[in-house]
């Protein structure tokens, strides 16, 4: 085993993570579902696409109208789907996609435990047992239990124990090219984790010129050397990292969040919970989550001997001390903790770079066992690990509400550790004992966490192949334009891209948050990095061409993690275009993707009215002054145990009898057959599933609580309209806007649509990255979309560029000249020839460097 070690450790660990992962119902490929990170609800879909992009349509490879309304996708590419281990899903049908994701995990946590072996015999020479163990608990850390579902911040943990290999050798004067290689692709495959792993990197090779370097003329040297390496890995790399600057640039950096409550004196205290045996779930509040840093109980302690062993010269554990401190201040204040997220605060899983604490954890655990250490130093290191738990005991297990269950099995881990490692140092015992224990506690560890945690559909796969079936079978006239629907799975709002369709939401943090922002100006959910389309109204299904909207009679529940919004009962009026048992697909009169019309940037829109935003809208694209809504119809409100008093638009309310009841009812008469829209207060309905059971003529309501937002309905024959709000068991008193029903003037909105039908762009060519067509403008006209603007597409009229304006301030528009013209789009990625150009540099340095040292090498024998 001796030089294949770093090997059996990788399958070992990949063993482990399948069985822990298999009992904690987490392995997808023994019907489990990987619970963390966005999965589930983001990754599967991105993947859909890298998937779609490199074995179907490479015209998606810059910009996609799967993305949202549409969007570049450098951003996604660069952060999401450049891994190397990627390329294994283009192997796995879409509908498997989940077993795919986890073999790359599987493959990754195998990968991260080989490598960590391979740097333990490297650079300390550790015997066998010790090398297997510390890189299984490296590998399966409860960082990498916790966020396994973030994939593609494992690249940085599978190569970075390699990466500090190349640096000790850079440190000592030697060129690495192995270097250059790795940071290269660890920077390509997730460029936010590789900025963490380059600030440690800078600080670990401080750290080895400090203890390696005795003369200036050497640290100039070596320094030099590091600098040069990687250098000319950023510039390798710079295919990925300058599209995807472009894109940071032009939407997420642009997006200001709040910045951590954190208490970072609490955190201190509550530290010891963090690096003892890890059994805890990360389902809570940003404010109390925990650096993720447990690594073996064992490796802890030993790492805690490394600072106390007096056989370790004094400089040498100053200067560890030093690193370390380095690497955990980000748990010192928020600024710190800010640079080393990049200066953007995490929307959630805090502390991402903890990993670095995990790594260096177990790196000074094997750096002790590399030296022995004396019985007086051993028993101060034991004095130490034992106030640390009564710390944790006293103190941290106080603080986080702790049960009594978590607290013994610290402890009981924590002492057999603590007795074998004594025991072991005695001499008394074979190496093999502590490390296979330590590998125990990784695995219950891990099996523990997952069994935990309440677990998302399992039916992932069923879902995808049923709805792909439903959407294949849609005539191919209906999924010209863009679609949507109202139901999902695991709040994947990123469906578009599994269903290969072009859609009107998606999630992703590299969004532009001005279009997140006008959807939640028209009553749709959006919000930073996120938008929805189901609260959508006749009138936001032509402004955005939703030509094919498809509702199901699934309730929400017949799955776990499936939702049905069934918001459109308005659309019951509509032709169909298919229906099967579970699914109708309607039709929908729109607007075309681009036509002459007027661009509205000087539009002022009100929030929280979402109709009279949306009627604003229309006139001024087309510039009309139609009317699309009723004057509001009000509601004659009934309650049951309820004292109710009304006072404008607001109703309060008192519970009389408490654990009796208790709802309040508005109910509307309109005209027979007509179709209309319920306005809804999100403030009222952001805890509506904790306090209120909502019923549109008795059918259960599942809402997006984000924004005011219109409810579709289609008035029945006898022309009442009932809206029930059933209170909670804690919700004895408090108040309610009275909710108005507006009745739509279909045929106002048909002419709207009619005007933008007859003066539209006659697409001949319409690919992700390619408009084409004809239009005639009239004078005072622009050609207006509602593609969003971004940079990247260049715009040809009669062959001529033309300059790319904009539409309400957000979407594409061409001011032209009046009459009749061949206009072409094109979407190149920003960024892209700037990026090739500086790798191809990169590697002509590279092989410069090569080349010279080369020369030297042969000169010196």
């Amino acid at each position: 085993m001796k030089k294949r070690t770093w090997i059996f450790a990788g399958f070992l660990a990949g063993l482990i993570f399948f069985i822990a992962s298999w009992i904690g119902g987490t392995n997808f490929l023994m019907g489990g579902t990987i619970h963390s990170g966005d999965l589930i609800n983001q990754y599967i879909s991105f993947f859909a696409s890298y998937q779609h992009t490199i074995l179907h349509d490479l015209s998606s490879i810059s910009f996609s109208f799967s993305n949202g309304l549409g969007g570049n996708t450098a951003g996604n590419w660069g952060y999401y789907l450049l891994s190397p281990f990627n390329f294994i899903v283009l192997l796995f049908p879409t509908k498997f996609l989940p077993q795919a994701l986890y073999t790359v995990i599987l493959l990754k946590v195998m990968v991260a435990s080989a490598s960590f072996c391979w740097m333990t015999k490297k650079l300390h020479h550790l015997a066998d047992p010790w090398a297997i163990s510390l890189a299984i608990a490296y590998s399966l850390s409860s960082y990498v239990i916790n966020y396994i579902g973030n994939l593609m911040w494992l690249d940085a943990i599978a190569f970075l124990p390699l990466l500090v290999v190349f640096v000790v050798q850079l440190s000592k004067g030697r060129f690495s090219f192995p270097y250059i290689w790795l940071l290269a692709i660890t920077i390509v495959a997730n460029y936010y984790t590789a900025y963490m792993v380059c600030l440690f990197l800078v600080a670990f090779f401080a750290y080895q010129v400090y203890l390696n370097t005795s003369t200036l003329k050497e640290l100039i040297k070596n320094s030099s050397l590091f600098i040069l390496a990687s250098l000319t890995a950023g510039a390798i790399s710079g295919v990925s990292i300058i599209p995807t600057a472009f894109n940071l640039l032009e939407n997420k950096l642009n997006y200001s969040l709040p910045n951590p409550n954190i208490n970072f004196f609490h955190i201190w205290q509550e530290l010891p919970a963090s690096v003892l045996f890890s059994t805890r779930s990360l389902q809570l509040p940003l404010r109390l989550q925990l650096p993720l840093c447990f690594v073996g109980t064992i490796t802890l302690f030993l790492a805690i001997c490394f600072f106390f062993n007096g056989r370790i010269a004094l400089k040498t554990r100053l200067a560890s001390l030093f690193l370390c401190i380095f690497t955990a201040s980000g748990l010192l204040s928020e600024k710190l903790y800010l640079l080393w997220h990049g200066g953007q605060p995490p929307v959630a899983f805090a502390y991402r770079f903890s990993f670095l604490i995990t790594f260096i954890i177990a790196f000074f655990a094997s750096y002790q066992l590399a030296n022995n250490i004396s019985r007086n130093n051993l028993k101060i290191s034991i004095s130490i690990f034992a106030i640390f738990l009564v710390i944790y005991y006293f103190r941290s297990s106080k603080l986080l509400l702790l049960n009594s269950t978590d607290c013994i099995l610290v402890l009981v881990f924590s002492i057999i550790s603590g007795l074998l490692i004594f025991i072991y140092y005695k001499n008394k015992i074979n190496a093999w004992i502590p490390a296979i224990f330590l590998i125990f506690e990784i695995f219950s560890s891990a099996t523990i966490f997952w069994n935990n945690v309440k677990q998302p559909s399992v039916k992932i796969t069923d879902y995808i192949a049923q709805t792909q079936s439903f959407i294949n079978q849609l005539p191919k006239s209906a999924k010209t334009d863009r679609l949507a629907k109202s139901f999902l799975l695991n709040d994947n709002c990123g469906e578009s891209y599994i269903f290969n369709y072009r859609g009107a939401e998606v999630f992703s943090s590299n969004n532009d948050p001005k279009i997140s922002e006008f959807y939640s100006l028209l009553g749709l959910p959006g919000d930073g990095y996120f938008y929805f389309y189901f609260s959508s109204t006749q009138l936001t299904d032509a402004l955005f061409d939703i030509k094919a909207f498809i509702t199901t009679n699934r309730l929400t529940g017949y799955t776990e993690g499936f939702k049905n919004y069934g918001l459109r009962n308005n659309l019951a009026n509509n032709k169909i275009w298919l229906k099967n048992k579970q699914n109708v697909a309607y039709k929908c009169n729109t607007f075309p993707i681009a036509f002459a019309g007027y661009k509205a940037n000087n539009l002022r829109l009100t929030a929280n009215h979402p109709l009279e935003n949306q009627t604003r809208v229309l006139n001024s694209l087309t510039n009309s002054k139609h009317t699309y809504f009723s004057k509001p119809i009000t509601a004659q409100v009934t309650s049951d145990n309820l004292i109710t008093k009304t006072s404008k638009k607001q109703l309060s309310y008192q519970v009389k009898k408490k654990a009796t009841p208790s709802s309040v009812t508005f109910t509307y008469t309109a005209k027979p057959n007509s179709v209309g829209y319920i306005v809804l207060d999100n403030n009222q309905l952001y805890n509506y599933s904790k306090i209120f059971k909502i019923t549109l003529n008795n059918q259960l309501l599942n809402i997006n609580s984000v924004t005011y937002q219109p409810l579709g309905i289609s008035v029945p024959k006898n022309g009442k309209v009932t809206l029930k709000f059933q209170m909670g068991e804690r919700n004895e008193k408090g108040n309610l806007f009275i909710p108005q029903l507006y009745l739509l003037n279909k045929q106002s909105l048909n002419k709207t649509i009619s005007y933008a039908q007859k003066n539209q762009l006659k697409l001949s060519k319409w690919t992700n990255n390619q408009v084409e067509g004809t239009i005639n403008i009239k004078q005072g006209q622009s050609l207006i979309t509602t593609i969003p603007y971004t940079t990247g597409w260049k715009a040809f009229s009669d062959g001529k560029p033309v300059k790319v304006g904009k539409a309400l301030n957000r979407f594409i528009a061409l001011d032209l000249p009046k009459g009749k013209h061949k206009i072409t789009l094109k979407h190149t990625m920003p960024g892209l020839k700037l990026g090739i150009v500086i790798s191809v540099l990169g590697f002509i340095v590279m092989i410069s460097e090569y080349l010279i040292i080369k020369k030297h090498q042969k000169k010196q024998l």
